[in-house]
């Protein structure tokens, strides 16, 4: 990125406020982690690490959020330069303000310049129109959309349900399906979702973090040569 650019926020990250009554099961907690890989939103976003996170923390505004020729301020960003991708160059420099997604929801219609009247056709738009990213497949929607619909306009301090879990939250939880289904695909995307997160949470590579990274590849490289009782060994030692 060009020098001055800031695309993480400075301080800690803002408390994630999710909805009472909300169940986080295994869509709802991929939603999250798709939220925070930068691979949702294609090659661009993926070469300077950029994930939904990255613009919205937890769902609030990351007002730190600058890149240079792309942004008059922080807080603010241009995602109709060619940066991004060719065909949707308007030859103007307009960033917006980047919006929260507390209570994403209950918000409609989206969109500051083009009007959506869904959630689900405004976040495709975001993702293939103004980022350039491959179309997601359904069932990525649908768990994107569970966490969407969780984050809350705001939470109380004393009530433990309105906040999600912490910044350095595991998925393995996500691998118990792929590994009694034997499904390699869908457990080669998850390792490699999984490892990208713990990387972007590492400030430096930790024991533990190590640890967790040289099961995750012990994991897929067993279920690869089909040893799916040897790799659910190493998936229940990681989650114990």
């Amino acid at each position: 990125m060009p020098p001055g650019s800031a695309i993480e926020e400075t301080g800690p990250p803002p408390i994630e406020y999710i909805r009472k009554g909300i169940v986080r099961d295994d869509r709802w907690l991929y939603g999250r982690l798709l939220f925070h890989s930068p691979s949702l939103l294609g090659e661009k976003a993926v070469r300077i690490a950029l994930s939904c996170n990255s613009c919205h923390p937890n769902g609030h505004v990351n007002k730190d959020f600058y890149i240079e020729g792309l942004s008059d301020g922080p807080g603010r960003i241009d995602l109709s330069h060619h940066f991004w991708q060719a065909g949707q160059e308007d030859g103007k420099s307009n960033p917006l303000d980047i919006p929260s997604l507390r209570g994403v929801g209950h918000t409609a219609p989206y969109g500051s310049v083009k009007s959506f009247p869904s959630l689900p056709a405004f976040t495709r738009h975001v993702i293939i129109d103004e980022f350039a990213g491959p179309i997601p497949a359904h069932e990525d929607m649908m768990a994107l959309m569970a966490y969407l619909r969780s984050l809350d306009f705001k939470g109380s301090a004393n009530d433990a349900a309105d906040v999600s879990t912490s910044p350095d939250m595991r998925y393995l939880s996500l691998l118990e399906a792929p590994l009694a289904a034997k499904d390699l695909a869908v457990l080669d995307n998850l390792v490699d979702l999984i490892r990208g997160d713990i990387g972007r949470n590492q400030k430096k590579a930790s024991p533990k973090a190590i640890r967790l990274v040289t099961g995750l590849l012990t994991i897929r490289e067993q279920a690869r040569r089909g040893n799916f009782e040897t790799a659910r060994a190493e998936y229940r030692r990681l989650t114990q």
